[in-house]
């Protein structure tokens, strides 16, 4: 329901900018690679965070400016790897390592914080083929790939696996009317318009308050208790997340 929304979202847009999401047939197979590639990372996110904490799931998927940085110089030439990026790198990782010793007297968390690092990868992939193929296919096609994937697959998967009877409630629906309309929606086109407009390395630096807010709102609403060690390692992460993302010329 929520990439259904969105895609709705998506073609008023379009309409409305007068962009066409016509498909043409040299763009069949990007569009393929991207929906999949969106789809099992949403996939590996949404395991994640069900065997884990709010807290430790915000920050190990944030991770993934890490492999933007490593993966773009390979992809894009004008993303160049510098010795203050590597720097970030470093440190972040650390950060994951930190973490994930909230987690070692918990089986069910260490595999929860594996699949929400492994989804942070997978993140870091699929900026870096956005931001490859923005160019070449129009932003809205990109979006509207994703949004039409990601209902196909998880409408199927929820059909085939989950047993659990649903139930209508107004809470229900402004879940999905912001998880729809503003993130998978108004947050997606303009992440993506960023994007073309500027280096992936560069974009990610306005998601740096990320772990801060997966910590308070876990917190607040979850009522989960903060360890040193998440609090630690989500500061390791932002510090090498900025540092990674810090353009000495143009930040």
């Amino acid at each position: 329901m929520r990439f259904l929304l969105s895609g709705l979202i998506i073609f008023l847009w379009s309409r409305y900018n007068n962009i066409s999401l016509k498909v043409e047939k040299s763009e069949i197979v990007p569009l393929f690679k991207l929906g999949i590639l969106f789809s099992v990372q949403l996939l590996f996110l949404n395991y994640g965070i069900s065997k884990t904490t709010v807290a430790s799931s915000v920050i190990l998927n944030s991770t993934y400016p890490i492999w933007v940085i490593i993966l773009g110089p390979i992809f894009i030439k004008s993303d160049k790897f510098t010795f203050l990026k590597f720097t970030g790198v470093v440190i972040a990782y650390f950060g994951i390592v930190v973490t994930y010793f909230d987690s070692l007297d918990n089986s069910s968390y260490i595999l929860g914080n594996s699949f929400c690092l492994i989804s942070g990868f997978l993140l870091g992939v699929r900026t870096i083929y956005l931001a490859k193929n923005s160019d070449s296919i129009a932003p809205m096609k990109l979006l509207m790939a994703q949004a039409v994937f990601g209902t196909i697959i998880f409408l199927v998967l929820s059909l085939l696996i989950e047993t659990d009877l649903y139930k209508f409630s107004m809470i229900l629906v402004w879940s999905i009317i912001y998880q729809g309309a503003v993130v998978a929606g108004f947050n997606f086109i303009a992440n993506i318009w960023l994007l073309k407009n500027y280096k992936p390395s560069q974009v990610t630096v306005i998601h740096l308050s990320q772990p801060i807010f997966g910590i308070i709102i876990g917190w607040v609403v979850l009522n989960e208790s903060i360890g040193w060690a998440v609090i630690w390692g989500s500061f390791l992460v932002i510090l090498g997340s900025f540092l990674v993302r810090k353009n000495p010329k143009n930040i």
